[in-house]
């Protein structure tokens, strides 16, 4: 398994959008700086990176997604996956493999960018107390409007925001690399798993709403998905709204999460894509 693990990792760093989105970052990150430093100058970078988390972390999650649907469709699109599959190892654990490195690209990713903007809006702006209060910068209002976060910290409030978007991260990219390994087709796998990105900012809202008349709604996974990526980004307190707690939240991306893994981990050992016993099933005849 070390084997294999070490192997996909030298396939992904020999690739060029591997160490591409990373500058891409920074970039967006120095922009967005030398933006904020003009327009507010008062501000610290804590201050700054709780202000564009939501952006920065945005980029994290559409690369990662593309690192994880093409991680596997990639292989059969370029008929790679045959000189894996002659190789002594089992399908699952030549697939758990992959998993494991763009999960691990993620998360090195992730916890990169929240560095670099640090280090860069530190320069560029000034460094911040990590323990000042970020009540007045990102607050947190009851259905009274009374702020809710009052006294917590900078640090707290980072380590809030990364939590949360871990777990949106994990799911995100779980989807889009079982529609990688059921599918087969890269084009198709990198499609859907951005469609889910910019489409749960829609449909997330909505079946939130109507998770307050309608119980059920709040079981859809695009529903805690959606209440998961608000407190990454610092907004609201929708407990009260939508019958959503965190640990119920989490609770039910996690069975989803099981589901898709599940499945990924099926039908990938087959010889057959999912796609062709769908098509010879619905042949007339």
């Amino acid at each position: 398994m070390m084997a294999l693990i070490a192997n996909e990792t030298r396939k992904i760093s020999l690739r060029f959008s591997t160490w591409l989105y990373p500058i891409i970052i920074m970039m967006v990150i120095l922009a967005l700086a030398t933006i904020f430093k003009s327009i507010s100058p008062d501000i610290d970078n804590v201050q700054f990176m709780l202000s564009i988390s939501g952006i920065i972390m945005f980029l994290v999650a559409l690369f990662s997604i593309v690192i994880a649907s093409s991680v596997v469709a990639s292989e059969f699109s370029f008929g790679t996956i045959k000189l894996l599959l002659i190789r002594p190892y089992k399908r699952w654990e030549i697939l758990l493999s992959k998993y494991i490195v763009v999960m691990l690209y993620a998360i090195v990713l992730a916890l990169f960018t929240l560095l670099i903007a640090y280090l860069i809006s530190g320069v560029l702006i000034s460094f911040g107390s990590l323990t000042q209060d970020v009540s007045s910068t990102i607050p947190t209002y009851s259905e009274n409007g009374d702020v809710l976060n009052n006294g917590v910290t900078a640090i707290h409030a980072l380590g809030t925001q990364l939590g949360f978007f871990l777990v949106e991260l994990i799911f995100s990219m779980s989807i889009a690399f079982m529609v990688s390994s059921l599918l087969r087709s890269q084009a198709l796998a990198v499609g859907i798993g951005l469609f889910l990105l910019f489409i749960n900012s829609i449909a997330g809202g909505i079946t939130l709403m109507l998770a307050e008349k309608f119980d059920w709604f709040k079981y859809i996974f695009v529903t805690p998905l959606y209440y998961i990526n608000m407190h990454s980004n610092g907004v609201g307190n929708m407990e009260m709204n939508s019958g959503l707690s965190t640990g119920l939240a989490i609770g039910i991306l996690a069975v989803y999460y099981i589901l898709f893994m599940a499945l990924s981990f099926i039908f990938f050992p087959k010889k057959r894509c999912l796609c062709l016993i769908l098509c010879k099933k619905n042949m007339p005849g």
